[in-house]
């Protein structure tokens, strides 16, 4: 249901190297994801009559809501460079701690601001390392064969209480992810009560075999954009060399080394539909000399 999950793409000769990467496969199960979020979004005639009001090109017939509208609306959404902040905000999943920052600049000709994190706290997993009996650490998820799910498994579980203490901690938002390869990694952000100094040496211990460890980020500056839909390689990759080629001709910023890694932060739950969410991908940057 957006534009770059269409299955003629897989059958162009001029395939790039993402492309092959982004198989058709997980294409094919990105389009049947969006196509259950689409029907449950149609049951729900509150929710599909709000997202209509926006499209006044829509028509509606005794509450049942034009397919081809929201389809057109989530296209839109797929191909839009840089989305609103005030859009962004608008899909911040509601009752969720997240990490606190200000926005210190925006360039909004290429779409992209700087951030001021404070410190905050997060349980990572290595996504390709093989854990030791996921069984017993691992939360259950309602889609294991969709890819990180073992990862994200392992970081639910030890939130929600499969930790030494079975001390149940609350949900929070984004879930991020960094790295590639073996060194792949998902992240999830701890409740506040763990973000200052000495804050982790009060928080749950993981379970042995889980693969959970715990760390405390320090306060940055990054560089983000925003962008909608579902985070697919190929997209997030799209983004991520959008802002690098970016920040190359910012005269105000700069990465903070040359090795620096992007980190994809994604804020809403796999059922949220392609209109609603909110993606991000960051660097750490320091201000040019």
């Amino acid at each position: 249901l957006s534009a770059d999950d269409d299955d003629d793409d897989t059958t162009k000769n001029s395939k790039t190297a993402i492309d092959s990467e982004d198989s058709k496969s997980a294409k094919k199960r990105r389009r049947r994801q969006a196509f259950l979020i689409l029907l449950r979004a149609l049951a729900n005639k509150d929710d599909t009559d709000k997202e209509m009001e926006k499209d006044t090109t829509s028509t509606k017939t005794g509450g049942i809501v034009n397919i081809v509208a929201l389809e057109k609306s989530a296209i839109r959404d797929a191909k839009a460079a840089v989305l609103k902040g005030n859009d962004m905000e608008s899909r911040m999943p509601a009752g969720l701690e997240t990490p606190n920052y200000t926005v210190v600049s925006k360039n909004t000709k290429k779409g992209y601001e700087i951030r001021k994190y404070e410190p905050f706290a997060v349980c990572s997993v290595q996504m390709n390392k093989p854990r030791q009996n996921p069984t017993e650490t691992d939360a259950q998820v309602s889609n294991p064969q969709l890819k990180g799910a073992s990862a994200f498994g392992a970081l639910a579980g030890y939130l929600f209480g499969k930790n030494q203490e079975s001390t149940a901690m609350k949900m929070t938002t984004p879930v991020l992810s960094q790295g590639e390869g073996q060194d792949k990694t998902m992240s999830f952000v701890l409740p506040s009560d763990y973000w200052n100094e000495s804050g982790l040496d009060k928080a749950p211990t993981p379970l042995e075999g889980s693969g959970v460890a715990l760390q405390r980020l320090e306060g940055e500056e990054r560089a983000a954009i925003m962008f909608g839909g579902f985070a697919s390689k190929k997209e997030t990759t799209s983004r991520k060399t959008y802002l690098l080629k970016s920040l190359e001709k910012d005269p105000n910023w700069m990465l903070a080394t040359s090795d620096e890694e992007v980190t994809l932060a994604q804020y809403n739950d796999p059922f949220t539909p392609p209109w609603k969410r909110r993606n991000e991908v960051s660097i750490k940057v320091v201000p040019r000399k």
